[in-house]
Formats: structure tokens, C-alpha cells, sequence
């Protein structure tokens, strides 16, 4: 019996190279947007579980968002007092210097396509502009096609070079994928 062994790919990444012209907000009837806070760590866990399908407790909620020294801020999408969606500020000066970067975006998916993780992405770029950051980074994964789509219509830009990978061919499936709909 032999192991499959799969090919570990980076990342996609994207950047809105300037946060001049920055959209409206719109945030849907009966849903509000705030800052995280340690009383939402356990709803937001089952918010991100249910958006990632991949565990997050009360205590990964702490250390990768709300008590992290790099995330600068975590905003919520509020629905009847719980967090279902959520867009994180991080600070990664190594990396992106300049940068703010747009760190783990998810909505619970009983309240997806309401335009929640948009508003909140607009909230991160509006946050970017206001702490002096120029510009604004993500990474990706190839098959989040709506998250990719909302990036794209918000001024994101695919970079096609990314840690020596042309991703050129990734990309062109993406759009290809997308059916001009971007």
C-alpha cells in the first residue's frame, strides 16, 4: 500500500495597493458591526468551526484573535447579540511593512451570501487607512471562489509571483472558475 502524497502549494496572495477610494459600508438589516470581545471567544469559536469546518475553541479564538500580539483588532458581524461573522486586523511588519493584512474572514454559513463578510472587509480597510497603513494583504486558498470574488470586486489584486511560485496558471483557472463574474 502506498501513501498519496500531495504537493504542498503556498498560498494565494492578494493586495489592494492603495486604500484611497474605499467603498461604503453596508451592513445588512438586523445585524450590527463591532469590536471582539474575550465574551464572544466561544460563539465566535463555533462561528469560525462552522465557516472553516476545522475546530476552533474558546481558547484558539484567544490565541490567534483576540489576545494575539500581531492581530490589531477582531471585528464581528453581530446578529441577536452573537457573533456571526468576523474579519481580523493583523499587523505583520516582517512581511508587509507597509501593509495591514486581512487575517482569518469568515461568516457562519447560516448567514452567508448577505454581504456580512464584505461589510466587514470594508470595516478592515477603513481600520488600515486610519492606523496608517497605505495598503492592505491577504492570503488565500484556491477554493474559497466567493471570498476570491468578494477581494476582487473590493480592489484586491492578484500577485502572481508569490515566495518564487508563478501563480500565473492557479489564477488563470480562478478567473476561468469565476466565469468573468469577478
Amino acid at each position: 500500500m502506498s501513501a498519496t502524497v500531495r504537493s504542498v502549494e503556498t498560498n494565494l496572495l492578494l493586495v489592494r495597493p492603495t486604500l484611497n477610494d474605499i467603498p461604503q459600508r453596508q451592513m445588512p438589516a438586523g445585524y450590527a458591526l463591532r469590536l471582539a470581545t474575550e465574551a464572544d471567544e466561544t460563539p465566535l469559536g463555533e462561528t469560525l468551526t462552522a465557516a472553516f469546518a476545522e475546530n476552533w475553541d474558546a481558547i484558539r479564538v484567544h490565541r490567534d484573535l483576540i489576545g494575539a500580539p500581531d492581530v490589531v483588532a477582531t471585528f464581528v458581524a453581530d446578529h441577536q447579540g452573537r457573533p456571526v461573522a468576523t474579519a481580523s486586523s493583523r499587523w505583520l511588519p516582517e512581511r508587509f511593512p507597509e501593509a495591514g493584512y486581512v487575517h482569518w474572514v469568515g461568516t457562519d454559513p447560516a448567514h452567508a451570501r448577505r454581504g456580512l463578510a464584505a461589510a466587514l472587509l470594508v470595516e478592515l480597510l477603513r481600520h488600515f487607512a486610519d492606523v496608517g497603513r497605505a495598503s492592505a494583504v491577504l492570503e488565500t486558498q484556491d477554493y474559497r471562489l466567493p471570498a476570491i470574488r468578494s477581494y476582487l470586486r473590493l480592489g484586491f489584486i492578484p500577485v502572481y509571483d508569490v515566495a518564487g511560485e508563478d501563480q500565473r496558471q492557479r489564477w488563470s483557472t480562478i478567473f476561468q472558475r469565476l466565469g468573468g463574474s469577478a
